[in-house]
């Protein structure tokens, strides 16, 4: 027997190597669309089956024709999953982009804690759950006619190649990593026509990043440093070694309470009062 696997993400596409072999007809497995079966004729006595199972071939011995997979098959079947959460009319439909920032801002730190524990697995988990953010604002923005996931894409695609001109030269080897960094940037200068130093520093981002951001442009513009309001650090190191020390104490301070809960666990409490949690902690 053949077997024929369809890509279930692009059925009508028939392999060219199967061409020869279904044109004496076929059998089609339950999985198989109508709009295939329209286009192949079904013989019964068939010793070519046609699936859209991949897992199917195991189970049949002889020849198997398989489409290949296409790198990003995946995130097609993700944006579909999110239009169909979309159409179920629930939670999803009742978001909007304010709604979801909150999200969006945890899932990235999500990320970064997993950067840090080097766990390959916890960072393709938490990827995902920020790819969902994505592809979610995006179906958000799309539901009211502004833009699609598509035009995101698209729009990342034309960014890089614009700024990235050796996409579009016939270099094959290594690039010099200088060359690069200064081809996107002054790509990227000529992009966006700046007016002011400060233009795209995100504002929304932590008060001590974004004080080291502020700082950072401002020098480089040649503000000179008695010009900078006493109540902002003097560089950018006072700006990260203020973040560090804030961030080491509220480490310290989590770890002293999971102390407490995992002590309060052992003599089988699980639910802690104040008076509790003075004692534990």
């Amino acid at each position: 027997m053949t077997v024929v696997v369809l890509d279930p993400a692009r059925p009508t596409m028939l392999p060219m190597r199967a061409l020869g072999v279904v044109a004496g007809g076929v059998r089609f497995a339950d999985d198989v669309p109508p709009s295939v079966r329209e286009l192949l004729t079904e013989n019964p006595e068939s010793d070519v089956l046609v699936t859209t199972d991949r897992t199917a071939a195991a189970r049949h011995d002889g020849e198997v024709i398989a489409a290949p997979v296409a790198p990003g098959d995946s995130l097609l079947e993700a944006v579909t999953v999110m239009d169909r959460l979309w159409g179920f009319g629930g939670w999803e439909v009742s978001q909007t982009h304010r709604s979801l920032a909150h999200y969006l801002v945890e899932e990235t730190y999500e990320v970064l804690d997993a950067i840090d524990e080097d766990e390959p697995e916890h960072l393709r988990e938490e990827l995902g759950d920020l790819l969902l953010q994505v592809l979610f604002h995006s179906r958000i923005a799309e539901s009211s006619g502004q833009f699609t996931v598509d035009d995101v894409a698209a729009e990342l695609v034309a960014k890089l190649v614009h700024r990235s001109p050796h996409l579009a030269d016939d270099a094959t080897g290594p690039i010099d990593v200088a060359e690069q960094e200064r081809a996107w940037e002054e790509r990227k200068a000529a992009e966006k026509a700046r007016a002011s130093s400060l233009d795209g520093v995100a504002r929304s981002q932590p008060a001590a990043a974004l004080a080291a951001k502020v700082i950072e442009r401002v020098t480089r513009a040649g503000v000179p440093g008695d010009l900078v309001p006493t109540a902002l650090p003097e560089g950018a190191d006072d700006v990260e070694r203020a973040e560090r020390r804030l961030r080491e104490d509220i480490r310290e301070f989590a770890d002293r309470v999971r102390r407490a809960e995992d002590a309060a666990r052992a003599e089988g409490l699980t639910a802690l009062t104040p008076d509790d949690w003075r004692r534990y902690l």
